[in-house]
């Protein structure tokens, strides 16, 4: 089962050392955005990823994945260089 939780792969590529492609040239359908389940549990269960829960303060408060930081997508950008800070692979989600 693959888990759609790339929504800011462009913020992803960025954190993991990878050129961010340009504006319009991001295929957020692309398969190479998306982790399959198995893959991301080992990562989560091991602490080598950062998750990123990227809906509103009212989403996160009501339920997120244990450990996930909130970022709301409107900050994302914005918040790119504490992201790459982290020094780890990010997987963002939004629900």
């Amino acid at each position: 089962m693959t888990v759609g939780l790339a929504v800011m792969a462009a913020a992803w590529m960025l954190a993991s050392g990878q050129q961010a492609p340009a504006a319009g040239q991001l295929d957020l359908a692309s398969p190479k955005l998306r982790i399959e389940w198995a893959e991301f549990k080992k990562l989560y269960d091991t602490q080598a990823i950062v998750v990123v829960d990227v809906r509103g303060a009212e989403a996160f408060e009501a339920g997120h994945i244990p450990g996930a930081r909130s970022v709301p997508l409107d900050q994302v950008e914005a918040r790119t260089g504490e992201l790459k800070a982290v020094g780890k692979p990010i997987v963002f989600y939004c629900s």
